[in-house]
């Protein structure tokens, strides 16, 4: 064993053993290179919270404001847009002075304090808004993307699937469905979600329906697409089975997205182990506990959270995490702008057990009324989107136009 005296260690380490000894501001500086530090910016508060909603409730923005002038954009949850608005202005007088980095802390304060207004999709959404703003923020102030504040990125690259949205009032709804993904895969996806939006006030729907709107699918599309299946709660347990082995013998679909009532946990453990493939759920879940329950109760292959529904960036990783636990991954919806799919991948960039696919339903639509709030966009291209490097959430927002088209 080599003894050394304090001194001679100090010595032989040279400038590291220097450096141990600064003060922290100081040994920040001491290391060559630009950098922006918490220890440079470590009183930075949240100023203000500005909610923006948009006509037709197309999207509802959140900007906040930090003390120190910078700003950071995020997107809440545009279902029922009046009562989230509403909810934000009563969340954001709990956040406001608090300081930009306590992300952790203020979620819980919102949610915790609020509770009482319902765990579930308006809260979480409400929240969501401001979160994806602070995660924003911070990476502004840090210089950094939000992926790189979350420990990542596993993946640069991020394969895409786009939904076929299923009117079941047209005459011939499979037709209109097969069309969607011709487009779809035209555009460069190889891989695309029938929607059926039928939900459970629709319980006559028979069994053939579904797999009649998924053989046009798939003569559309072709053998080497990947073809998932969302039932929207559809069937009861037996339906379910049925239809699921059918879509999956004669058509290769990867998965059998909510085929039961969401609330019937019991029912789609029965479908998971009745199926060979995945079953998937997570479309009315909104945080960690109720993801647990869909793995532990609901036997869930496969779960999909929406970072704008379920809370923000801060609760889709702990849900994340519990579904890690279990070795189920993670395939997040995409409901909302540019933002909010930006949010859900640096978000899905920053985890292990990201599916290999996620939602993106504006790849290619530079055309969309949306994108005027935005003076760039994803970059997408062939199926998959490159991961944001700007600081923060990486789009720079037309907040003139925002200001100028905000209805509240």
């Amino acid at each position: 064993m080599i003894n050394l005296t304090r001194k001679e260690f100090l010595k032989a380490s040279g400038g590291l053993g220097m450096l141990s000894l600064m003060p922290f501001n100081e040994w920040n500086k001491a290391i060559p290179g630009p950098r922006t530090s918490f220890a440079s910016q470590p009183n930075v508060t949240i100023r203000s919270i500005d909610p923006f909603l948009m006509p037709g409730h197309a999207a509802l923005f959140v900007r906040v404001t930090s003390s120190e002038g910078v700003i950071g954009w995020g997107e809440a949850n545009r279902n029922y847009a009046p009562i989230v608005l509403g909810m934000i202005n009563e969340l954001k007088g709990r956040v406001e002075g608090k300081s930009v980095w306590d992300t952790e802390y203020l979620w819980s304060l919102m949610f915790f304090k609020e509770v009482d207004a319902g765990q579930n999709g308006l809260l979480a959404g409400a929240i969501a808004g401001i979160d994806h703003a602070l995660w924003d923020l911070k990476g502004k102030l840090l210089g950094q993307p939000v992926w790189s504040l979350l420990g990542g990125p596993y993946r640069e690259e991020i394969k895409v699937y786009g939904s076929c949205h299923v009117d079941l009032g047209l005459p011939n709804p499979g037709l209109q469905a097969a069309h969607r993904a011709e487009e779809l895969v035209e555009k460069g996806y190889d891989a695309v979600k029938i929607k059926m939006q039928a939900r459970e006030l629709t319980p006559s729907l028979t069994p053939g329906v579904s797999p009649g709107l998924t053989r046009e699918v798939r003569q559309a599309v072709g053998d080497q697409v990947t073809v998932f299946f969302d039932a929207n709660n559809n069937y009861p347990v037996n339906k379910a089975i049925r239809v699921g082995k059918t879509l999956y013998e004669k058509y290769n679909i990867a998965s059998f997205e909510e085929p039961v009532d969401a609330h019937n946990l019991k029912g789609l453990a029965q479908v998971a182990d009745a199926l060979d493939i995945p079953v998937a759920a997570g479309r009315h879940a909104f945080n960690r506990w109720q993801f647990k329950e869909l793995i532990l109760r609901g036997r869930a292959d496969r779960i999909h959270p929406g970072p704008c529904q379920a809370g923000g960036i801060t609760e889709a990783t702990k849900i994340a995490t519990v579904a890690s636990a279990f070795d189920v991954p993670v395939m997040c919806r995409h409901e909302g702008t540019e933002l909010a799919a930006a949010a859900m991948f640096h978000f899905s960039a920053a985890i292990h057990n990201a599916s290999d696919f996620q939602e993106y339903d504006l790849a290619g639509r530079s055309e969309s009324v949306l994108q005027r709030y935005f003076k760039d966009q994803l970059a997408y291209q062939a199926g998959q989107v490159t991961l944001p490097n700007g600081p923060g959430l990486g789009l720079e927002l037309n907040e003139s136009q925002i200001e100028r088209d905000k209805i509240n």
